[in-house]
């Protein structure tokens, strides 16, 4: 063989060899591809009894058990489950397709974000699920991958890990697995508010009428002007689309709370939803108080509803809508 010769072999096989290397991480060609990465989820979604996200660190994220017919969120006291991302996500796995073959090999997990959340490092979600039928476990890694509707994962239990399909906004708090919108009142519903702060003055705002695009601050004293025009609309659209951080049981209140904050929201409709902010040690927290004129069946059965979803339990909110709903007069006025 000469020299060229040579050249060329070792040079081929030097390609060969990359092929191999890549190859134990794509696995192009190995195994069956195209389809379905969690056959046994789509045969069972319908008796499922509770679904645990677990995060890096081996922290349980949520544990979401079905409640008759509701689910709801144990490391949240209970508190009802954001649905719509539990379906969405419960529906992506099971409708979820193989597309290409990836690395066996645990070195190599961690470019794929499909370490075990305990490891050291780890990046991944696990999802195991719980009900009538078995259904393994799910390690969920990088997601949309290439900016596409695509995901890294592996099978609880399996070596091999996989490219498939599907869109997967996973939770990766507690407070995102909950029903995070606790009202949505918004400002064009708003007719006055008063904000009363134990001992001090009390703020009040006011629309002439609903077709009225800027709430008025009432009682300003002589000499001093708002701000700016409008400077009370962030106030009175507090309500709108208002979601919660975290959420407690009343206990967390303790024995004997503070006297708290008490924005009061009177709609156009009869509907009035008063605020109550508790500061505590450790930050402010928020209950929800709905009423409505007895001869008013439309307003009562809104207050009826509120009162349901947020009665009996304490949220902590934005910190932007807490300083909106504790608002003082001088916060409104020029110096």
């Amino acid at each position: 063989m000469n020299r060229r010769a040579l050249v060329v072999l070792l040079g081929l096989l030097a390609a060969l060899g990359i092929v191999v290397a890549i190859g134990s991480l794509t696995g192009r060609g190995q195994g069956p591809q195209d389809e379905a990465f969690m056959p046994e989820l789509k045969a069972a979604l319908g008796d499922l009894s509770s679904v645990v996200v677990t995060g890096p660190g081996n922290q349980v994220i949520a544990t979401i058990n079905r409640d008759g017919e509701r689910w709801v969120v144990a490391e949240g006291g209970n508190y009802p489950a954001d649905v719509g991302r539990l379906r969405q996500i419960l529906q992506a796995l099971a409708d979820a397709r193989r597309l290409e073959e990836k690395t066996s090999s645990p070195d190599l997990y961690d470019r794929l974000g499909v370490t075990e959340p305990g490891a050291a490092g780890s990046r991944a979600v696990q999802l195991d699920f719980k009900g009538a039928k078995p259904v393994p476990g799910v390690i969920i890694g990088d997601t949309s991958v290439g900016g596409g509707d695509r995901a890294y994962m592996r099978r609880v239990g399996e070596a091999t890990s996989w490219l498939v399909s599907g869109k997967y906004d996973i939770g990766r708090t507690t407070g995102q697995w909950l029903d995070r919108v606790v009202v949505d009142l918004p400002a064009s519903r708003i007719k006055a508010v008063t904000i009363t702060h134990p001992g001090l003055e009390v703020l009040r705002l006011a629309k002439a009428d609903e077709a009225a695009a800027d709430f008025a601050v009432q009682g300003i004293p002589a000499g001093r002007q708002p701000s700016f025009e409008g400077v009370a609309n962030g106030t009175g659209g507090a309500l709108g689309a208002l979601e919660l951080e975290a959420v407690a049981g009343r206990a967390v209140l303790g024995d004997r709370p503070p006297k708290p904050v008490v924005a009061r929201f009177e709609a156009f409709s009869g509907l009035v939803v008063e605020v109550s902010a508790w500061r505590l040690g450790d930050g402010t927290r928020f209950t929800f108080q709905a009423s409505a004129p007895p001869d008013n069946a439309a307003a009562k059965a809104e207050a009826d509803a509120l009162n349901a979803r947020t009665g009996g339990w304490v949220y902590t909110l934005p910190s932007f809508k807490a300083e909106l709903l504790t608002k003082r007069m001088a916060d409104l006025l020029q110096p």
